[in-house]
C-alpha cells in the first residue's frame, strides 16, 4: 500500500485526494497547506491527518508526495521531497523560470527518486487512443494536428499572477500533448493572443485568448486554439490529418484512476 502525503488543500488537491483514496493500492496519510483550516477540512474527509509540510517530508513512513500547491512553490518542494527520499507527482508547471526548472530536474535526478509532472491528458483514454492511432500509421504520416481547448470561465486574476497565465498554466497541457503525439519538439513557435474576455486579465499582464502554431522539423504543423472562457463547459477537441484520412477526439474524463 503506497502511503501518500498531499501538499496543498485547494481545488485540484481535492481532486487528487479523491483519486489517492479511491485507488486500491494507495492511501492518503496526511495533508498540508498554508491555510491550516483548509488542510484540516480536506484531511478530515479522507481520515487523514493535517500536518505541516516539514512533518510530511520528514516522515519516513510516507512513500510519496503529491504536490498541488501554487506554481511558485513547485521546484523547491520537488527538490525537498526527492532529497527526503519521496517519489513525487507534481502539478504543472515545474517553475515559471526555465533555468530554475532545469536546476530542479538536476537535483531530483541526482536522488534517483521517481518524479512525474501531472500531464494527465496522456492517460485520458480518448487522447491515448489518438496517440496509438498515430503510432500505428492509421492515417499515414501525420501532417496537421488541430487542438481547441475551452474552459467554462477564466481563472481569478490573483491566480493568474502566480500560475504562469494562459500559456504556462493552461496551454501547457496542449503543448505537451502536441509534442507527445508528434513524437518530438517543434523547431518554431508562433502565436497571436488577446485579452478580450476579462479586462482585468489584460491589466494583470496576461491574455485570455490565443492561437499558437508549432512547426516541426519535418514540416508537420500543430495549431492550438485556446479561448479562456466558453459558457458551456470544459471542452478539448482534437483533429489529426494525414494522407489516409483523419482522427477526431473530444474530451473524455475517465482516466486510469
Amino acid at each position: 500500500m503506497l502511503k501518500v502525503g498531499l501538499l496543498g488543500a485547494g481545488r485540484i488537491a481535492g481532486v487528487h485526494a479523491t483519486a489517492i483514496s479511491s485507488h486500491p493500492d494507495s492511501t492518503l496519510v496526511a495533508v498540508s497547506d498554508i491555510n491550516a483550516a483548509a488542510a484540516e477540512k480536506l484531511a478530515s474527509q479522507y481520515d487523514a491527518e493535517a500536518r505541516t509540510t516539514d512533518a510530511i517530508l520528514n516522515d519516513v513512513s510516507i512513500d510519496a508526495v503529491l504536490i498541488a500547491t501554487s506554481t511558485d512553490t513547485h521546484s523547491d518542494l520537488i527538490e525537498r521531497a526527492t532529497v527526503a527520499g519521496k517519489a513525487v507527482l507534481c502539478e504543472k508547471p515545474v517553475d515559471l523560470s526555465l533555468a530554475r526548472a532545469h536546476a530542479c530536474q538536476k537535483v531530483a535526478a541526482g536522488t534517483g527518486r521517481p518524479v512525474m509532472i501531472g500531464f494527465n491528458r496522456r492517460f485520458d483514454p480518448n487522447f491515448a487512443s489518438l496517440k496509438a492511432a498515430a503510432d500505428r500509421g492509421e492515417i499515414g504520416k501525420s501532417e496537421l494536428l488541430s487542438i481547441t481547448s475551452f474552459d467554462p470561465a477564466p481563472p481569478p486574476v490573483a491566480y493568474i499572477k502566480v500560475s504562469g497565465g494562459l500559456f504556462r498554466d493552461m496551454m501547457i497541457h496542449d503543448f505537451d500533448m502536441a509534442n507527445f503525439i508528434m513524437g518530438t519538439a517543434p523547431v518554431a513557435v508562433t502565436s497571436v493572443a488577446s485579452s478580450i474576455v476579462d479586462p482585468e486579465i489584460g491589466a494583470a499582464g496576461d491574455v485570455d485568448t490565443a492561437v499558437v502554431t508549432l512547426t516541426y522539423a519535418d514540416g508537420r504543423i500543430a495549431v492550438i486554439k485556446t479561448p479562456a472562457a466558453l459558457s458551456t463547459a470544459m471542452i478539448s477537441a482534437w483533429n489529426f490529418w494525414g494522407p489516409k484520412g483523419y482522427c477526431r477526439r473530444r474530451t473524455c474524463w475517465k482516466t486510469r484512476w
